[in-house]
């Protein structure tokens, strides 16, 4: 005859694996940004180190389209409906010791590639690629470089 409370406990520990799954964070350890997926590194196996299966990384993709793909070690948040990491999506987290914030200032939006950074502020736009800056402000343009400054 079956036991209710063994059929319950067991339904309820399956329960709690799959909210403990729902959501974790974790470093990339694989990306492929043709395909848009990432794999990350959940910690040590008995074999070498644990790897996620691949999982979709979230893009901008509405009016305004942005290509970022992830970089290994960068922190993202996994977040899988009802537990199953097959249907999963990674979400950008957060700085880490091992990618730091461009910026700690309010006023301004700063993105960063390479030697490549853009400074948006209320009132301006900087580019600047390695010793070359480009600034257009409300009220005129500068154009800087080694060799050359144009106001």
């Amino acid at each position: 005859m079956p036991n209710p409370f063994l059929d319950m406990h067991a339904r309820l520990s399956a329960l709690e694996k799959r909210v403990a799954g729902m959501i974790r964070h974790a470093p990339v350890e694989e990306v492929n940004p043709a395909e848009g997926w990432v794999r990350f590194d959940l910690g040590e196996g008995d074999n070498g180190p644990l790897l996620s299966p691949k999982v979709l990384y979230a893009q901008i993709a509405g009016g305004l389209k942005a290509h970022t793909p992830p970089t290994k070690g960068q922190q993202m948040t996994i977040f899988a409906p009802g537990g199953d990491m097959r249907q999963a999506v990674a979400l950008p987290m957060t700085w880490s010791d091992q990618n730091k914030s461009p910026s700690d200032k309010g006023d301004e939006n700063v993105l960063t590639f390479g030697s490549v950074t853009v400074v948006l502020k209320g009132e301006s736009v900087k580019v600047t690629v390695g010793g070359t800056s480009f600034e257009i402000y409300s009220d005129g343009i500068r154009a800087t470089a080694a060799d050359y400054q144009f106001d």
